[in-house]
């Protein structure tokens, strides 16, 4: 039974015919909806990017982009958050004024199409407006960051109640729903992300390489510095090892990471986000004190295949508690073994001593081990790819996911249409 289904994040910027993309949900966006999109009617709603068209169809998908030049405006008041003017339980963010105009727009656009199922993703404050316009459709909130669990349900739990099905990226995230939320426990469900198998397709030779690769945003709660202050006691004992950074340094405001300031691990970093020129100097000054380091800047995500079949080791230091971590899945399908930290969902995704190392959160001593102790032995290394490839193999593909997505909206449409008869009844 084909579904007509319209996924909604206003972040997204997805370019077409040539698909670039950089930010974690836009490939999310992307790659479901384009599954989706062989059984089922799909619109995705993106932002529109100058240069882009308004509407567009590319693999079965309609991509209707909305203008962001209003929401730009209303979004200055999240000034308020940072100057500790709002309620930290209740930030802009989840403000019916956050992307209003956007939200507007797509519920009217949802509602002339007859959707018949509304995924949103991370978006919740949307629920609202989107039920408004759309009494009959099956909304599904899918979460791929920990904001329902940060923040007062007295706000989010009536907006949980006009769901259908709430999706969490891993069972960290979904863990931490349930028991904030348990009047709606029973209808949330983690939905690992995926790799597309273009990575499954990579030819890394973990074994012959030694260099270190770091894949992400370049900030704090990801722990780049820690990584190279890993990397910069290595120097003495491992002068022939490399490593590689692919990414933007892009921060996040610190209300996104750490809202509550609850996490000891973020002590000392405070300047960093208030000053986000003062961790790129440190980032470059760390990476001029070793003899082999690159920065190779933002790469789209098409082309990021060289980069793990080159290297030896993934590392993904992040400080934060990951909700997922889609470099990990990225890094262990093109067969590398992974070092990582032992926080939200990263114990999910690598098994320690199989697929990779697990180290506490900021050790900077035991990253540097673990990494010492995978270069040290190149079977190892080999080894532990390869069980991290069978691992992607079985769980985290995007088929796999998109074929779990439809058994659980499929779920979802059959309870609500056998409440709906009984209403009639």
């Amino acid at each position: 039974m084909a579904i007509r289904i319209a996924q909604v994040y206003p972040h997204a910027d997805i370019p077409l015919p040539n698909v670039d993309l950089y930010d974690a949900l836009a490939i999310v966006n992307y790659e479901v909806g384009r599954r989706l999109a062989r059984r089922h009617q799909v619109v995705t709603y993106p932002k529109w990017v100058p240069g882009e068209r308004e509407i567009e169809h590319h693999e079965g998908v309609t991509y209707r982009r909305i203008p962001e030049g209003i929401d730009r405006a209303l979004n200055g008041l999240r000034i308020l958050d940072a100057a500790r003017l709002r309620n930290r339980r209740r930030p802009f963010r989840l403000s019916p004024l956050y992307y209003a105009h956007y939200a507007r727009e797509v519920a009217r656009d949802i509602s002339e199409r007859g959707c018949e199922v509304v995924h949103l993703h991370t978006v919740s404050n949307f629920i609202e407006p989107i039920r408004r316009a759309n009494p009959r459709a099956r909304i599904v909130l899918h979460m791929h960051d920990h904001s329902l669990a940060d923040f007062d349900p007295a706000l989010i739990g009536p907006w949980l109640e006009e769901t259908a099905l709430i999706l969490a990226c891993s069972r960290f995230v979904a863990e931490a729903i349930r028991r904030r939320y348990p009047a709606v426990a029973a209808r949330c469900h983690e939905l690992y992300n995926g790799v597309d198998e273009r990575f499954l397709n990579v030819t890394a030779d973990p074994a012959g390489s030694r260099t270190v690769l770091f894949v992400g945003r370049l900030c704090p709660e990801k722990g780049v510095h820690v990584l190279l202050s890993a990397m910069q006691q290595l120097s003495r004992t491992e002068p022939r090892a490399s490593l590689s950074l692919v990414g933007p340094l892009d921060l996040s405001p610190k209300d996104f990471v750490d809202p509550h300031g609850r996490d000891p691990i973020f002590n000392g970093l405070a300047r960093y986000y208030s000053n986000p020129g003062a961790y790129e100097e440190l980032i470059r000054r760390q990476v001029n004190g070793l003899s082999h380091a690159s920065l190779h800047g933002r790469v789209a995500n098409s082309q990021l295949g060289s980069h793990y079949g080159r290297a030896g080791i993934f590392v993904f230091p992040s400080l934060w508690h990951e909700p997922f971590g889609i470099p990990v899945i990225e890094a262990m399908a093109a067969g590398l073994p992974i070092v990582a930290t032992r926080g939200g969902a990263l114990p999910e995704v690598v098994v320690d001593g199989e697929t990779g190392i697990l180290v506490e959160r900021g050790d900077s001593e035991g990253l540097a081990a673990a990494i010492s102790r995978l270069l040290s032995d190149p079977g190892l290394r080999r080894r532990m790819g390869a069980a991290g490839r069978r691992r992607v193999q079985q769980l985290f593909t995007w088929d796999g996911s998109v074929a779990r997505l439809e058994e659980l909206y499929r779920g979802a449409l059959e309870r609500a249409a056998a409440v709906d008869a009984q209403h009639v009844a």
